[in-house]
């Protein structure tokens, strides 16, 4: 049997209480058919994490554990943020439970959500049958027919990291645009590998095909 290595563990581990959030957090219209898809989300959750370093998963670990110890939820907040664009009324009523964000943070999220979402039409331009079923590119966007952007996504969930976390995410996210890499496309290959294919092009081949 295969050996796991503590960042494996750690990867796990992460996503197991994130899973264990994500039961809590109540929808408006009840209990949404993904919060019963635990195979999906640790796919997603952990083809995520395994693109960062052990030093920004631990630090990430530290800000589930100390937020749980202060009766946070996270996955909550991180959805309450992303009301603001999709059902602007409904955020009114949530936002004095959600984190305040200062404006240095503020920068680097806008920073990064920039640069993903750049790499996220990279991925979109090389992989398109791989995509096409994604979220839509910008905040300005976001409705209630189209849900939140992969932009609006990612800042709401950047907002309920502790600064360390963010300053941490945001070294690796500016060394990957130093190096020419797309930390965006990592994730979505990690996916595709949990999924059987043995690549982004077999994938999108694969799926070309089924078209």
């Amino acid at each position: 049997m295969e050996q796991v290595s503590e960042t494996e563990q750690l990867i796990f581990d992460i996503a197991q209480m994130e899973w264990e959030l994500f039961q809590n957090v109540q929808n408006t219209g009840g209990r949404a058919s993904c919060q019963n898809d635990s195979d999906t989300f640790f796919k997603m959750r952990m083809s995520q994490w395994m693109v960062y370093s052990k030093e920004t998963l631990e630090s990430y670990m530290e800000d589930l554990r100390s937020s749980i110890e202060q009766g946070r939820n996270l996955i909550f907040e991180k959805y309450g943020f992303m009301m603001e664009t999709t059902y602007p009324e409904e955020f009114e009523g949530i936002k004095e439970h959600l984190p305040k964000v200062s404006p240095e943070m503020e920068k680097m999220i806008d920073e990064m959500a920039d640069i993903h979402v750049k790499w996220d039409k990279e991925v979109y331009e090389k992989y398109p049958h791989i995509r096409e079923n994604g979220r839509v590119f910008r905040s300005s966007e976001d409705s209630v027919q189209n849900g939140s952007s992969s932009e609006s996504y990612l800042k709401g969930e950047y907002k309920t990291y502790s600064r360390e976390t963010v300053e941490l995410i945001y070294k690796q996210v500016k060394q990957a645009v130093d190096a020419g890499e797309n930390l965006l496309e990592k994730i979505i290959e990690n996916e595709v590998r949990f999924y059987g294919y043995q690549s982004l092009e077999d994938a999108e081949e694969k799926q070309s095909e089924k078209e």
